[in-house]
């Protein structure tokens, strides 16, 4: 994306049919099954995960994805997590599968044209950021950003950019961190609650429960989806959505391991299309 010298993106609108009911794993990413338990061969998968190295492509004009990276202190460290022996910084989950399925769908199933070989990791306040219309954060309930990170992630939003947050739950632990964490990027700003009715979940396929989408991974915690609005007006662009006892990227993770029944991907699929779609043409 061309973004004009003083201020956003320009967005091109992209021929984009409505779809229904597409099989979506089927289309790029073979090999989808139904399994009661992880195998061995799959928890040695899982224990052989690779490890989290930044190899950015730089900016080529493509649409790429970008991943955001943080530390959990606010300025260093930062918690690890993982199973099976994998360990990792909490921003890092599910990566880099995760992003390189999704990229292989959304290269089949729309005219974006990603480039599909490599993804971005970059830090908060990385000017290079503001090359990137989206960009993709996670575990955001470990999220302290320092002053600097809040100010550059609250331009990149003002300025066009587009964020999806994916991956915590916990109304009273990780979604407080979240929410405060939000009111410093955009002080005085409204989390309002989307149902189907919002246009995000008819941008490419039509969602009409998105609440019955992905359930699986919080354990029939029923996911919930929220946003931001440019100067709290509904009817102006939405300028972040978060997916909130949800786990998208880890269906796109294991789409091609038989590890979830393949409807579960596929929403996780036609999600994360929509995403990309409406932020793209809005």
């Amino acid at each position: 994306m061309n973004r004009p010298a003083g201020g956003a993106w320009l967005r091109v609108p992209l021929v984009t049919p409505r779809c229904r009911g597409l099989a979506l794993g089927c289309a790029v990413v073979a090999g989808f099954a139904i399994s009661a338990a992880p195998s061995d061969a799959q928890l040695r998968f899982r224990r052989e995960a690779p490890s989290v190295e930044s190899n950015n492509p730089g900016y080529d004009g493509l649409f790429q994805f970008v991943r955001l990276r943080f530390s959990s202190g606010g300025g260093g460290g930062g918690g690890f997590g993982g199973f099976g022996g994998r360990r990792e910084p909490p921003w890092a989950h599910d990566y880099p599968r995760a992003e390189r399925n999704f990229l292989r769908i959304l290269d089949e199933t729309t005219l974006v044209g990603p480039r599909v070989d490599a993804s971005n990791i970059l830090a908060v306040d990385d000017p290079e950021l503001f090359k990137f219309p989206i960009a993709y954060i996670v575990e955001v309930g470990f999220w302290n950003p320092t002053d600097e990170e809040v100010e550059a992630l609250g331009d990149y939003l003002n300025k066009g950019g587009f964020l999806i947050i994916d991956d915590f739950r916990d109304q009273r632990g990780e979604w407080r961190n979240f929410e405060f964490q939000m009111r410093r990027v955009l002080p005085g700003s409204n989390l309002v609650q989307l149902d189907g009715s919002h246009e995000i979940f008819d941008s490419f396929f039509r969602i009409e429960h998105p609440e019955r989408f992905v359930t699986a991974t919080y354990r029939g915690l029923p996911p919930l989806y929220y946003g931001i609005f440019e100067d709290n007006d509904p009817t102006k662009r939405l300028m972040m959505i978060a997916n909130f006892n949800n786990d998208i990227a880890e269906y796109w993770e294991f789409s091609d391991r038989g590890y979830y029944p393949i409807d579960l991907s596929n929403d996780a699929y036609k999600l994360g299309v929509n995403y990309i779609i409406y932020s793209l043409t809005h």
